[in-house]
């Protein structure tokens, strides 16, 4: 299932960028059937990176620092939650700047 979240999210990512808003309202479909089956898919972009955080690995380009932040996510953080359980499915892989 994973493997179908991340050729979602590539393909969420290639519309968002080619500003389709007509597909982009199907991926937003989607987005909500996976979090109805119980997963959880975060994009962390813009968020401000630390070394303590284990659900990303992260490339890092340039001198890391407090103003750091996740500037491409090439694979979302993928969550499962059963029977009331979270369990990491996947580290998400970004580009740190």
């Amino acid at each position: 299932m994973t493997e179908i979240i991340n050729q979602i999210f590539a393909l969420d990512l290639k519309m968002k960028k080619d500003n389709n808003d007509s597909v982009n309202r199907y991926l937003d479909r989607i987005y909500h059937e996976f979090e109805a089956m119980g997963f959880q898919i975060i994009n962390p972009i813009g968020q401000a990176y630390r070394n303590e955080m284990t659900d990303v690995e992260a490339n890092i380009v340039g001198d890391l620092n407090h103003k750091s932040k996740i500037t491409k996510v090439l694979k979302p953080v993928i969550y499962q939650i059963e029977h009331n359980e979270t369990k990491l499915l996947q580290k998400g892989i970004v580009i740190v700047e």
